[in-house]
């Protein structure tokens, strides 16, 4: 076997992965509250034959896919029932898996007159789910929840611990591996939604730039293929 081709091979893979999460983000451009996936390859030991031959058995594999939680810009709709936060703080959602944290969106509130998410699920307040009766409802910028200036309680925001990861889960929901505490420093929005935190002039020039290193990849694994073709009828024309 040319085991030449490992090294194109191995690059082809992880730029095959990097090509999945970019468009993974791009594709959720306009999801609101989206924050967008950054890979982290290791390695792993190939099981080939033979002494490794400068590295050539290692292979990318996904280490984890954090997500970039940074700021996404703030779009205004005007909808009393639309909430984006500005910050590192996260709203929190009662479900049936248990808590879920989310970073805002469209609420809505249903014949009882709880809270919930764009899920349908009952948004937290810092004593429990939020009830609010018919009328004006104002969320100030520190998620203290009004109806006709009257306080019917406050929407609790929680922020993970300095350097710990989330986990995304779906429908926008994350999972925290430990407990998270009260968001410090977190402003509520009402009437406004956070956008995804894509940048599409960036991330389609990285696109562009994986897309044409990965048909180099491929090249040089159809390269290697050929020379190895080549080898093998030399040697059955000389025997």
């Amino acid at each position: 076997m040319n085991r030449g081709i490992y090294p194109p091979l191995a690059g082809a893979l992880a730029l095959e992965r990097r090509l999945e999460v970019l468009s993974h983000n791009i594709g959720n451009l306009q999801t609101t509250g989206f924050k967008k996936d950054k890979p982290i390859f290791g390695t792993v030991l190939g099981q080939v034959s033979g002494p490794s031959v400068a590295g050539i058995d290692l292979f990318p594999v996904i280490d984890g896919l954090p997500s970039d939680r940074s700021q996404g810009v703030l779009a205004h709709t005007g909808a009393p029932l639309d909430v984006a936060l500005q910050g590192e703080g996260f709203l929190v959602a009662e479900t049936s898996e248990g808590l879920r944290y989310y970073r805002g969106g469209k609420l809505h509130r249903n014949a009882n007159g709880n809270l919930l998410t764009h899920n349908g699920d009952p948004l937290l307040g810092k004593k429990g789910p939020i009830k609010v009766p018919p009328g004006e409802i104002v969320i100030d910028n520190r998620g203290n929840v009004s109806v006709n200036n009257v306080d019917v309680g406050g929407l609790r925001l929680d922020q993970i611990p300095e350097g710990k990861t989330t986990e995304k889960v779906g429908d926008l929901y994350w999972t925290v591996p430990l407990k998270p505490t009260p968001a410090s420093g977190t402003m509520v929005h009402q009437g406004m939604l956070e956008k995804s935190n894509v940048n599409p002039s960036l991330d389609m020039v990285e696109l562009i730039k994986v897309t044409r290193e990965y048909e180099q990849m491929q090249k040089a694994i159809q390269a290697m293929d050929e020379m190895a073709s080549q080898a093998i009828q030399a040697g059955r024309v000389q025997g």
